[in-house]
């Protein structure tokens, strides 16, 4: 790596330290979580249930992690312990890189985080304490508890926030590395036990080691950790990308059948969907969900659609709900899935030029509610299809179309009161003709051709020849 590349280069580590205890209760509704029970979460480790991250209230009562899940409850009885959703971390942590890249499009998971390269982004985001606040932020709606740091290099980015530390310069991340104990640093236990043996204490210690000697007794992926921290090799980083669609598959910690507890879950998976949406300029037209009951019964799905496309939540977790009403639910429900239907192309809302009101969201709110009160086949509308027979001209349509005809003829934005004379030598034409014969029950019966044309000046015309009752060209529109 050059050194000016070191130099523009500039990452942001955001890390989640609670993450398994927070994601383990994360879908339950908060009346469950009222109270001040101290908390943890817990795994099968080596054949026994230990836990693997307890809360401050658990830790002051002498709760620690790694502690069998009977020791801790002999310790504290009223500890409220839940099984590790890894499922729910990892959704958390995809959540966490659709917000991450908001702000860059260089974004790679590490584990209990995102690393984000932010050098470049300054330009658009401006200083870099301005764009951390704005990070910062945007992550608060997750509901999950982040910390940050800044280093020059990505392998540092992610410790660096850990600490909750900031070195902007290498000079200033050698300094601050140097300070650490090694306790700090990403290195697996035999290693750590090894440079223990060694009296290698802090990160200061590490680097004043021969190489020769630190290859021969640790191997040569220590050195070459210590050179990625210190920005001397590149760090290896598998890039994330935004998925193309969006799905979430949720395990509800306690199955329930009410439908408030659905649609709080429900309310979850939509901070993900709102930021998938967001990165990948996509707007919401149907949401599909299907509920998968504790005894393995019939699956319960249904779908909720928008009828102006878009994502406004609580327009969706009104129709949710007044899905979910009717809906008998006979047994608990264990697990749900939410899929989405979008079409590309944000749109902004309008609003009304001098109160600010959207004017467009009133009708289209309606029609979902209505739709999700009465089903989707009992809401219907009328459009004009494309037929000279009066009983044929129309055709039931989905509310919202205004036309079933795709294969309608092209029109002009301004017709002429009267059609003006014209001569076919001045006249390019380039599609047609459609044929119009008709009035003949009024005594004005007229037989023309019409066609769309370009005169000289290059203006798109509406023309037509006239075969009855006269003969001869006229102009009849113009295009815009």
């Amino acid at each position: 790596m050059s050194g000016t590349l070191r130099k523009a280069a500039l990452w942001t580590g955001v890390v989640c330290p609670r993450l398994a205890l927070e994601a383990a209760g994360r879908m339950r509704a908060p009346d469950e979580n009222a109270d001040d029970r101290p908390r943890a979460a817990h795994d099968t480790v080596g054949g026994q249930i230990r836990l693997v991250a307890v809360d401050e209230a658990a830790a002051r009562l002498g709760v620690r992690t790694g502690q069998a899940l009977t020791d801790a409850l002999a310790i504290a009885p009223r500890l409220d312990s839940q099984p590790r959703d890894r499922r729910a971390e990892a959704a958390w942590l995809e959540d966490l890189a659709l917000v991450a890249y908001g702000f860059s499009h260089q974004v790679a998971l590490t584990g209990d985080g995102v690393v984000l390269e932010v050098g470049g982004s300054r330009r658009l985001h401006g200083p870099l304490d301005t764009l951390l606040d704005a990070l910062d932020e945007a992550l608060a709606p997750l509901g999950v508890t982040t910390r940050l740091g800044v280093a020059p290099v990505a392998a540092a980015a992610g410790l660096m926030a850990r600490a909750g530390s900031r070195a902007e310069t290498l000079d200033a991340l050698e300094k601050t590395l140097a300070a650490w104990p090694i306790e700090h640093l990403e290195l697996a236990p035999a290693e750590r036990r090894k440079l223990d043996g060694l009296g290698v204490r802090q990160v200061r210690d590490l680097v004043r080691l021969p190489r020769f000697e630190l290859d021969r007794r640790l191997g040569q992926g220590v050195g070459r950790y210590l050179d990625q921290l210190r920005g001397r090799l590149e760090t290896p980083l598998v890039y994330w990308q935004p998925p193309e669609t969006f799905a979430r598959t949720v395990d509800l910690p306690v199955p329930v059948r009410r439908t408030d507890a659905l649609i709080f879950a429900l309310n979850r998976v939509l901070d993900g969907l709102e930021h998938w949406l967001r990165v990948r300029d996509q707007r919401l037209t149907r949401l599909h969900v299907t509920l998968v009951p504790e005894d393995q019964g019939p699956k319960i799905a249904f779908s909720a659609g928008l009828g102006q496309p878009g994502f406004q939540r609580d327009r969706l977790l009104e129709i949710l709900k007044l899905k979910l009403e009717p809906i008998r639910i006979q047994s608990d429900i264990e697990t749900l899935r939410v899929e989405a239907d979008s079409v590309s192309g944000q749109r902004p809302p309008q609003a009304d030029l001098w109160s600010g009101t959207n004017i467009n969201d009133a009708w289209p709110a309606l029609l979902d509610r209505l739709e999700a009160r009465i089903g989707e086949d009992g809401l219907c509308g009328v459009a004009p299809k494309s037929d000279h027979r009066p009983e044929k001209a129309w055709a039931w349509t989905k509310p919202g179309t205004t036309a079933v005809a795709d294969d309608a003829p092209e029109r002009p934005a301004w017709l002429l009161p009267d059609p003006r004379p014209c001569r076919l030598d001045d006249l390019r034409l380039i599609d047609g003709p459609e044929r119009i014969e008709t009035g003949w029950w009024d005594g004005q019966d007229c037989r023309r051709d019409y066609w769309v044309a370009h005169d000289a000046s290059g203006h798109r015309l509406w023309v037509f020849r006239e075969y009855k009752p006269r003969d001869g060209w006229f102009v009849h529109g113009v295009f815009g």
